[in-house]
């Protein structure tokens, strides 16, 4: 988020854009949602978001940040220490 902040409040030209950061990703989906969408039907979404907040928190807590949810996957990113 700072990068891109950065990049956005600096008149940044195709000259002098981009800066490389090392980081890891990582991916995670909720094991058989498929079946859970049949069992939960309604209910889904609550579960989905209540997954999230216990993904996001973890995530944050070791200094990582969730960078997308599709659906029922979450893609989560650290920066890489030097």
């Amino acid at each position: 988020e700072k990068v891109i902040s950065a990049s956005l409040n600096n008149d940044s030209t195709a000259e002098n854009v981009g800066k490389i950061i090392n980081g890891f990703f990582g991916f995670c989906d909720i094991r058989n949602f498929t079946d859970l969408t049949e069992v939960l039907q309604a209910d889904v979404v609550k579960m989905v978001n209540d997954v999230a907040s216990v993904v996001h928190e973890a995530v944050c807590f070791n200094n990582g940040a969730p960078n997308k949810n599709i659906g029922d996957a979450f893609l989560l990113v650290w920066k890489a220490k030097k």
